[in-house]
């Protein structure tokens, strides 16, 4: 499985989720979350893809100056339109380009001092990976909170995760 279909895979496994829920689950404060919500998790996990998708067009990524979009986080149909429009930007990317990354809490938009040189296929399995763990972050506190909801078994699992238990089961 390749870089953008991962990244597909996981963007589906999110707009499937934002179909089981509504704006009461995604806004409820979870105490195991310290008080967050599931829809902030949600606009996190957009952050980095959105910051990926703009810096891809300035040649500099900052994951510190994400855009945070409250509605997002509290709009199930609207948030699972903004990561569908993401899947056609992610089609588009060239994996080999190289692309700077600010390091640090800089926050300028010029990429130059504090920057490191990567390239965007690196970074869209960063914001995948990153995905995954808010994922699974996500599923603990639907199982802890909301466990009358049923929730695809594959939510926050890494995608060479599950071809592993593939084979595990023969």
């Amino acid at each position: 499985m390749n870089f953008k279909n991962q990244s597909e895979a996981v963007i589906n496994q999110i707009i499937i989720f934002l179909g089981q829920i509504d704006h009461k689950i995604m806004v409820q404060p979870l105490s195991l979350f310290g008080q967050s919500n599931i829809g902030q998790h949600l606009r996190h996990i957009h952050g980095f893809f959105d910051c990926l998708i703009m810096g891809n067009k300035r040649d500099c990524i900052n994951y510190d100056k994400r855009n945070r979009d409250p509605r997002i986080e509290t709009d199930p149909a609207y948030c699972a339109a903004i990561f569908t429009s993401m899947l056609k930007e992610i089609e588009l990317l060239d994996l080999k380009q190289e692309i700077w990354v600010n390091a640090g809490l800089k926050t300028e938009d010029r990429c130059v001092d504090h920057s490191l040189k990567s390239s965007i296929g690196r970074e869209l399995v960063y914001a995948v990976e990153h995905s995954i763990h808010h994922l699974a972050i996500i599923k603990m506190g639907m199982r802890a909170e909301f466990p009358h909801i049923s929730i695809d078994e594959d939510l926050g699992i890494a995608p060479s995760t599950l071809e592993y238990r593939k084979t595990c089961v023969q």
